[in-house]
């Protein structure tokens, strides 16, 4: 964190040590879990892709079903449980000598981590008041540079190639979600927030099918998450003539834009209006991201270099812009006495297009080459076109909302 940038103040500050400490066990489990469970337990990389499929669909309906039960008993309770529940599934990976334990483990896992996230916002959304959008992009920023210590931290294990070392990476992972849960103990607990009935069937358990509309504009904003993780690595070695190496120091660029941006474009946004504006234009960019990316399988190496250069930064910025609308708009669309569930449900949607990028995304950019990137640029940017009227619809069915 730059010197520009200060921590919040009071429960925000507790919280914000908090999600830090379990971003650097994140950045130690995603570094090591695939490499423990294939060169430690003895499972193969595809089981291991599957099983991780499995259990991330199996445990995407548990964001709104333990986010109502936070808007029920209270965010901070809920969340103590869950972050508990986090460490004992993470630990449980080293009993782990089998495909089907590894299923079952790995579900639990899936289920504990989409309540954590649920609760996480309903928590973010009462600590943070008026300012909880802006509190969840400076905890995006800060979650970045947790996991990027973390992996940094991996490899010390990953040299060492040993059973006990990668163990130790998973163990350190749980622990992380023990030290958290001490942390935030010390927040006083958050009372449910009572609310009436606003007309859209909140407490009689309707669909609110207008913010629905919203989160499945999102979602398909979301596919463009796995493009630099997944597709990125994939697309240098197969379709250009740009060397492999250039794989990481591109992936370390967005992580150093994220921390340095992120919380810049929150302070952009302090309405819905601001947040579909800042969507459109981030729509725009991951549109134009996807057009530099398409153009880098052409030409020689120093030409495919600088083009994944500039697309990245531009990808970046898209990426950077869609986070910022999309908080704005998850929360304030939202009533407040049920942003758990409701942040439940915005996540299990956007959740079902991440869990289904990859596969997709392997079709359309890697099977398909650049007419793969062209259509997948043409859907990030209607989809960016289609926020307006959603969050529109969603504000004229929502009597509880007033726009900042």
């Amino acid at each position: 964190m730059s010197a520009a940038v200060h921590l919040p103040e009071g429960p925000a500050r507790t919280l914000t040590w908090a999600i830090l400490i379990t971003a650097v066990g994140n950045g130690l489990y995603l570094a090591g879990v695939v490499l423990f469970l294939t060169r430690a337990v003895g499972l193969t990389g595809t089981s291991v892709g599957i099983g991780l499929s499995i259990a991330g669909l199996l445990g995407l309906g548990a964001g709104p079903a333990v986010g109502h039960l936070a808007d029920r008993i209270g965010p901070r309770t809920i969340y103590l449980v869950t972050l508990t529940a986090e460490a004992l599934a993470t630990a449980a990976l080293a009993l782990v000598h089998d495909f089907g334990a590894f299923v079952v483990v790995a579900t639990v896992v899936s289920i504990a981590e989409q309540g954590s996230r649920a609760v996480r916002g309903a928590l973010i959304a009462q600590v943070g008041g008026r300012g909880r959008a802006h509190l969840r992009g400076y905890l995006r920023a800060v979650t970045n540079i947790g996991v990027a210590v973390g992996a940094a931290g991996a490899g010390l294990a990953i040299q060492h190639d040993t059973y006990t070392a990668y163990l130790a990476l998973i163990l350190a992972d749980a622990v992380s979600f023990l030290l958290a849960a001490l942390v935030i103990a010390r927040i006083p607990p958050c009372p449910p927030v009572r609310g009436v009935d606003d007309g859209r069937g909140i407490r009689r358990g309707r669909l609110d099918i207008p913010y629905l509309g919203v989160t499945g504009v999102y979602g398909l904003l979301s596919l463009q998450y796995p493009v630099l993780a997944v597709v990125l690595p994939l697309w240098i070695v197969t379709h250009t003539t740009a060397p492999a190496w250039l794989v990481s120091p591109l992936l370390l660029t967005n992580t150093l834009l994220v921390v340095c941006l992120q919380i810049r474009a929150g302070h952009r946004v302090e309405s819905i209006a601001d947040g579909v504006t800042i969507t459109r234009h981030a729509a725009v960019l991951l549109a134009g991201g996807c057009v530099l990316f398409c153009a880098s399988a052409a030409g020689p190496p120093i030409v495919a270099c600088l083009l994944l250069v500039v697309a990245v930064i531009v990808h970046t910025l898209g990426e950077i812009g869609q986070a910022a609308g999309e908080f704005e708009l998850s929360f304030n669309l939202a009533p407040d006495h049920a942003q758990g569930r409701y942040q439940g449900i915005f996540g299990m949607g956007t959740g079902i297009c991440v869990a289904a990028a990859p596969a997709l995304l392997s079709v359309l950019c890697i099977d398909w080459g650049q007419p793969g990137w062209i259509l997948l640029g043409g859907v990030l940017l209607g989809a960016g076109l289609a926020v307006g009227p959603a969050a529109r619809w969603a504000q004229r069915t929502s009597a509880h909302l007033v726009d900042a």
